[in-house]
């Protein structure tokens, strides 16, 4: 395609200072996003909140988040992925120093709310200025490094090092304008050293995104698979280290400070270090190998989904063995972000220079499933456990509600996938001409 570079050409190097900013961008808004969530019981003493106020204060993040993917995916592929990231990233500094001041339960839904406006800058931006600057046989491993590197140093922050200020620095509040003040530093080094495509490509596109893409059945594949994964994300981040935490109150005695902090460590090395930061990064290097024997990342993808359902089948059945928890967020956090094989798919089937735009489309429908997903499963853990007694019966609806949603996300967008590439073929073979 005119104006994107081809893998025969030689890759800048660049490129690695832009993985590098991108993966610390990245990091800002992932933190930011989880900015409540390992200080959720905290939050909850300070509000008097229950399961199901939490849920609502977590999908309302992510519904503003999805509503603003399209302008902003749009916005990047036009003006680039430099300004936007920029932008995005002060306005979510400032939201988190607005979120640490709030004084009641509707002011903290209106900061996360507009958090959710600001987050939604970074990831659509940054995955279009990635793979305008990575070459195809790179697109797995630098898509994946950036959302695995990327969340993991984000997850650290908001399930650990903001635990860690809440406790040992006056309050949650102190620790989040912390953090804030952090994040405002890293959007001036986006300014300073991001740029949103190589000197010699044009990257911009004029038509991004189309309405008639709309009818694409391969565009929906894609976008029911990221759907699924989102899911994942959504319910084993937001009720994983609760439950952890839970789990060391009831059965190990611990205080409500040391089990934050016990949870805190086992989600941040498990699921951020280990799963999302170190196997999503491996899991797209292999897709790139496999991809050169012809096999398709989105099928490592749907491979992956179906062990995230396993896994949250497995923890409906209420288990408080500690090494089990640790695999669960090891596994989870792997499989839940297999999202960028799906990506990294659908960049080389659209191009790169639509790549914002497509991916916001994939996250927009993703993120207000997976805010529904979020949203609701606090209020099904309370139905199901409805005149139980033990503290931790709440987390089966919880989870069980996690496998109805990837189940029938997963075998919907893998269906739809394969139908499609069966489709492509046949038209191939007939359009093919003959021998003579």
């Amino acid at each position: 395609m005119p104006g994107i570079p081809s893998d025969r050409e030689p890759a800048n190097a660049y490129r690695w200072i832009i993985l590098a900013i991108g993966i610390l961008a990245y990091a800002t808004s992932q933190g930011a996003r989880q900015n409540y969530t390992g200080i959720q019981k905290f939050i909850a003493d300070d509000f008097d909140l229950n399961k199901a106020d939490l849920g609502v204060l977590g999908a309302v993040f992510f519904y503003a988040y999805a509503l603003f993917q399209m302008p902003w995916g749009v916005a990047a592929d036009r003006h680039g992925s430099r300004s936007v990231t920029t932008i995005g990233i002060l306005l979510t500094a400032a939201t988190m120093a607005g979120f640490a001041t709030s004084g009641s339960k509707e002011a903290l839904l209106i900061w996360r709310g507009a958090g959710g406006i600001a987050g939604a800058a970074a990831w659509v931006a940054l995955a279009g200025g990635i793979a305008r600057w990575f070459p195809a046989r790179e697109r797995g491993m630098s898509q994946s490094a950036l959302v695995g590197v990327g969340g993991a140093l984000g997850g650290a922050t908001g399930f650990f090092v903001l635990p860690l200020l809440s406790i040992y620095f006056v309050s949650w509040r102190y620790g989040a304008s912390i953090v804030a003040a952090v994040f405002g530093v890293m959007g001036v080094l986006c300014l300073i050293f991001l740029r949103s495509s190589p000197d010699s490509t044009r990257f911009v596109a004029r038509k991004p995104f189309t309405l008639g893409m709309v009818a694409d059945s391969r565009l929906w594949s894609y976008t029911l698979l990221h759907s699924a994964c989102m899911v994942g994300i959504r319910i084993s981040q937001a009720w994983l280290v609760l439950y952890a935490t839970d789990v060391y109150i009831a059965t190990r005695g611990f205080s409500l400070n040391a089990a934050v902090v016990a949870a805190g460590l086992l989600t941040t090395i498990g699921y951020w270090l280990a799963g999302q930061g170190l196997c999503v990064a491996i899991l797209g290097r292999i897709s790139d190998a496999l991809l050169k024997r012809g096999k398709s990342r989105t099928t490592l993808a749907i491979a992956s989904l179906a062990i995230t359902a396993v896994s949250f089948q497995l923890l409906s059945t209420g288990p408080t063995v500690i090494w089990f928890l640790w695999l669960s967020a090891i596994l989870l956090g792997m499989t839940v972000n297999s999202f960028t094989l799906v990506v990294a798919d659908a960049s080389e089937a659209y191009g790169p220079e639509k790549t914002g735009s497509v991916s916001a489309f994939m996250n927009t429908v993703g993120q207000l499933i997976g805010a529904t997903a979020l949203a609701v499963s606090g209020y099904i853990g309370i139905g199901l456990s409805a005149g139980a007694r033990e503290s931790l019966s709440e987390y089966q609806g919880i989870w069980l509600s996690g496998v109805a949603w990837v189940v029938a996300l997963t075998l919907a967008g893998s269906g739809l996938y394969y139908l499609t590439i069966r489709n492509r073929s046949t038209m191939a073979s007939v359009v093919a001409p003959s021998a003579p």
